[in-house]
């Protein structure tokens, strides 16, 4: 049930995040607010991640079921940080570029 919710309060930071985009394109510090909420939405997951990885070490008794479980967690775990990665790479570079039209 905890995961649930981990999972909502995730999809809760990237609504916030597309939001912000929406809302404020032209502010200065937005680059800085959306790599920020990246971040804080890495370590959130990283937390969730940890933690069911905790629960399955402690309560699966079953080590090959306990084995396969850690490995689809840390794969999911390492896809969603790439993910969050080349966004925030996609997000600067989108900043930087308009920046540079700004100057022309």
């Amino acid at each position: 049930m905890e995961e649930n919710n981990n999972w909502s309060e995730i999809n809760k930071n990237i609504s916030e995040v597309k939001n912000k985009i929406k809302d404020g394109l032209h502010q200065d510090n937005l680059t800085d607010d959306l790599i920020n909420s990246f971040k804080n939405t890495l370590e959130s997951a990283s937390k969730t991640f940890s933690e069911l990885m905790s629960n399955i070490e402690n309560t699966v008794t079953d080590e090959e079921i306990k084995n396969e479980a850690m490995s689809v967690i840390k794969k999911i775990g390492a896809e969603m940080e790439e993910n969050i990665k080349n966004a925030s790479s996609k997000v600067s570079d989108y900043f930087e570029s308009n920046k540079n039209l700004e100057e022309e």
